[in-house]
């Protein structure tokens, strides 16, 4: 699972080019997807997977997919 989390994370820190990407292991829970602007302006973005955490980029950056 590690070895695909990690494709995952880079293919959404190539789709978010100005994100950093990072996956926190939990014990209890699984996976945290976390991601932060490289500037370091706005907050820290947490998801409980990559899919959430992509929408979230997204809605920060203003884009929707209504």
């Amino acid at each position: 699972m590690r070895h695909r989390a990690e494709e995952i994370r880079a293919g959404l820190e190539a789709e978010w080019p100005g994100w950093q990407v990072w996956i926190v292991w939990r014990a209890v829970g699984g996976p945290l997807w976390c991601a932060r602007r490289w500037d370091e302006t706005g907050p820290v973005i947490t998801a409980d997977s990559a899919v959430e955490l992509a929408d979230l980029i997204g809605e920060a950056e203003g884009k929707h997919d209504d």
